[in-house]
């Protein structure tokens, strides 16, 4: 008996080690990341550079590939063929709707800032009736004003953005360079060695996790691929239906506040917040003007687009087995933008997609391998 207890107190001291030993590893790390913070921004930042394009390539990939396959199928070929094609009709597409939907975009734009227009109107209401009609009265508003005069906040935001502004510049520039130069470019080359590069990807595998790490991969290329199209079928159905509905009930800029729905619908449930929020302004100030629009119609039309998207959109294109819970996608967002910004909000939902595929891929794994532990022989025992 003093030998069993012995025995579990020795098990339970190695565990105790070894989880102590982990915690203190960890915070080693810790250490000394903080110490070469910025050696590790600057690594980081290179990763960074790299690993968004070739994720961004990945994805849209994932959309063109299947029309490749198709014109494959149709006897256009070979690779090459069919991937100039692709590319051309992506051009022309994008051209056209560059072509069509410019005009009215910059007519709006040039009413909306023409002198003694909306924003000479918008500006004048924050200038004075919004601190007339402030909801908690002027007493507060005023206190906040000067809340916010003595604490210098605007002052050091100002200063902060200027120190900051070369930087930001220049890694916004790189980041449209990269999308317009680079990506195309990458992708070509990707699309063109589709199968090669898999397949070079699957050989660095050890042979006993081929099998499994290439019917992974399928699923991922699958679902993520189907859930990546289905996003982009969702924002231009959800910022059409949009556009149409905001030109019937009379809004004067429909175009513009029905392209922020589509737009911004790439960030799930945020999104469609954030594409309320202008188009709520802009009515609440102009409500009293000629052709204004109740602002709590506009409230209302949202909130039914968000309901035609949910229960009617998403079950045809997007299917149900491929619904994530609101849940997990809302964190995803704030994770993930937390660590890396606006690109982390927009690719939030293709990693939820990816991470669901890879847990509900171990789960089937891990009840396979129960089942074969189940249905093995037993051993032979010695006489």
């Amino acid at each position: 008996m003093d030998e069993k207890n012995k025995l579990l107190s020795d098990k339970t001291l190695n565990k105790a080690l070894k989880v102590l030993g982990i915690i203190l590893l960890f915070l080693a790390v810790l250490y000394m990341a903080s110490q070469f913070s910025s050696v590790w921004s600057k690594i980081l930042g290179a990763i960074g550079s790299v690993l968004v394009p070739v994720a961004l390539a990945w994805l849209i990939s994932l959309v063109i590939y299947p029309i490749i396959k198709l014109l494959e199928r149709r006897g256009v070929g070979p690779r090459g063929l069919s991937v100039t094609v692709v590319y051309i009709g992506t051009a022309v597409v994008i051209g056209l709707m560059f072509y069509y939907i410019t005009p009215f975009v910059l007519d709006q734009v040039a009413e909306f800032f023409e002198p003694g227009g909306d924003y000479d109107a918008i500006s004048d209401y924050f200038k004075g009736d919004f601190k007339t009609n402030f909801i908690f009265g002027q007493e507060v508003y005023d206190w906040l004003a000067d809340t916010i005069n003595d604490s210098g906040l605007v002052e050091t935001t100002i200063a902060d953005a200027a120190d900051n502004l070369s930087s930001r510049v220049s890694s916004t520039m790189l980041s449209i360079i990269t999308i317009i130069f680079i990506l195309p470019i990458l992708l070509l080359f990707y699309l063109l060695d589709y199968e090669l590069v898999n397949d070079s990807l699957r050989s660095i595998i050890p042979t006993k996790y081929e099998k499994g790490t290439s019917e992974l991969g399928s699923r991922l290329n699958q679902t993520v691929g189907a859930y990546v199209r289905g996003q982009l079928f969702l924002m231009v159905a959800i910022g059409t239906v949009a556009t149409i509905i905001y030109k019937l009930i009379g809004l004067k800029y429909f175009f513009i506040f029905g392209l922020i729905v589509g737009v911004t619908n790439i960030i799930p449930y945020f999104g469609a917040i954030i594409a309320m929020i202008p188009v709520v302004i802009y009515t609440v100030i102009t409500r009293d003007q000629p052709g204004g629009v109740n602002p709590l119609f506009v409230v209302g039309v949202n909130v039914g687009l968000q309901f035609i998207e949910g229960n009617i959109f998403q079950p045809i294109i997007m299917g149900r087995q491929l619904s994530i819970h609101p849940l997990i996608i809302i964190v995803s967002i704030l994770f993930f933008g937390s660590l890396f910004g606006t690109l982390g909000v927009i690719f939030a939902s293709p990693i939820a997609a990816t991470i669901r595929v890879l847990i509900e891929f171990y789960k089937e794994k891990k009840e396979l391998l129960k089942i074969n532990e189940g249905n093995a022989p037993p051993a032979a025992t010695k006489a």
